[in-house]
């Protein structure tokens, strides 16, 4: 049964959208030059003109895309963020051929499995551990909708706790494996015919997160059993696999791992817009400017001023990374998560276009900050006018470790008071008139 829940890929997560008007626009003049041998009668002034937008920004969540991330995280912070691992193994080994075989041999059935574990490929460099933890391994095995969150949870009891490990910090590795209960295993293999787990960290009284890499990756996650007891029965190896969704094999790639979010960014107040968290958001900013400054005058400078809410809550004084990025999309993309989901930083050809400082390549925020920050955006509006690519004025913004940091930084949108909204400044030089010298 196909989820109706975010799951799906195909399907369009929960957006807070609204469009941008123009609401608010000084303009002075802040420079003239003349040409007096050639123009005698022009003259060319620099304008400084901001734009202040109205309705409240658009913020998506659910970045990256279900069942592209190429980390599986699973987290426990107190009661702000507690996060799990899904794995499926739907296609398991069964049969075998014994020690000694020969091209008449004929497979056996593997009956008693022994040695089961669990390996995974660690970012040790982004884990966050304590002294001690422990990570569970339960069955999540059902026949009910086994990818929504309400229905996966509560299969992650004690009675179906089939595995699990006690580590140190030192123990932490760069490689793990994590050994799961042979009876269990028999009853797998020989009844159910695929192994679907659930991972859950558990620190008491302490916060614990660790970064496992996914089946996006080169190391992804693996299952390993012995086909008997015996030393010399073959050792199986598995990579995840997921049989469904029965009616879309293309999609089951999706469902072969992924993160599952228990507890995670609180819901954004009304005015605020988020960059990061988990589940990952990016705000959105799409720019409404009269046709004359874009399409017939030469931007000197763009800026697009954003003020940061203070936030008070996990890894609140980490430095995070914050890349701006564009719109590539074309507008026959009508899902607007997709849309941004395909949004790039501005590099290449386009970006050495122009100087240095005409585009901010990335920003440090930390979580508690407040105040004004300012963005660079005058390589962006400036293609806006000779770049076909970039007729859609979006601008979103994206978090370096996205879908795999709890925390996240927060901006007052455009529904704020008003010295608190999102505003555009933008120097310019009207178009010169024609005038023969």
């Amino acid at each position: 049964m196909l989820p109706s829940s975010r799951r799906a890929p195909w399907r369009t997560l929960p957006i807070v959208s609204a469009l941008f008007l123009v609401v608010a626009c000084t303009e002075t003049e802040v420079g003239s030059q003349a040409c007096p041998a050639l123009c005698p009668d022009q003259s060319v002034v620099v304008r400084d003109t901001t734009f202040e937008l109205q309705v409240a920004d658009t913020t998506l969540s659910g970045f990256p895309l279900f069942g592209v991330a190429e980390q599986l995280v699973v987290a426990s912070v107190g009661d702000t963020l507690d996060t799990r691992a899904i794995l499926r193994f739907d296609s398991l080994q069964t049969a075998y051929l014994p020690p000694g075989f020969t091209i008449e041999s004929t497979t056996v059935s593997i009956t008693h499995p022994d040695s089961a574990r669990l390996w995974f490929a660690v970012d040790t460099a982004h884990s966050k551990v304590p002294a001690t933890f422990r990570i569970n391994v339960y069955d999540v095995d059902t026949t009910s909708t086994d990818s929504l969150t309400a229905l996966l949870v509560p299969l992650m009891r004690p009675s179906r706790l089939i595995g699990g490990r006690t580590f140190t910090a030192a123990e932490l590795l760069d490689t793990i494996s994590i050994p799961i209960d042979t009876a269990k295993m028999r009853q797998v293999v020989t009844v159910a015919g695929r192994l679907r787990v659930g991972l859950q960290i558990v620190a008491p009284g302490a916060d614990a997160l660790v970064r496992f890499q996914s089946s996006e990756t080169a190391n992804p996650p693996r299952l390993y059993y012995k086909a008997a007891p015996d030393s010399g029965a073959t050792l199986e190896l598995l990579l995840p696999r997921s049989n469904t969704p029965l009616l879309f094999s293309t999609a089951q790639s999706s469902f072969q791992d992924w993160t599952e979010v228990v507890i995670g960014a609180p819901p954004l107040a009304a005015n605020t817009s988020a960059i990061g968290g988990l589940p990952a958001r990016r705000p959105m900013f799409t720019f409404s400017i009269p046709p004359g400054i874009i399409d017939s005058s030469e931007v000197v400078r763009a800026i697009l001023t954003l003020t940061q809410v203070p936030r008070r809550t996990y890894r609140d004084q980490d430095t995070l990374t914050v890349f701006p990025l564009v719109s590539v999309a074309t507008a026959n993309v009508a899902d607007p998560v997709r849309a941004i989901s395909f949004a790039q930083p501005l590099y290449g050809a386009i970006r050495f276009r122009y100087p240095a400082g005409a585009w901010s390549d990335s920003l440090k925020f930390v979580p508690r900050d407040s105040g004004a920050r300012q963005v660079e955006v005058t390589a962006l509006v400036r293609e806006w006018r000779i770049n076909v690519a970039f007729l859609r004025r979006i601008l979103s913004f994206r978090l370096a470790d996205e879908g795999y940091n709890g925390a996240d930084v927060r901006f007052f949108s455009s529904t704020a008071p008003s010295g608190l909204r999102p505003r555009l400044r933008i120097l310019y030089v009207p178009g010169a008139k024609r005038v023969t010298p």
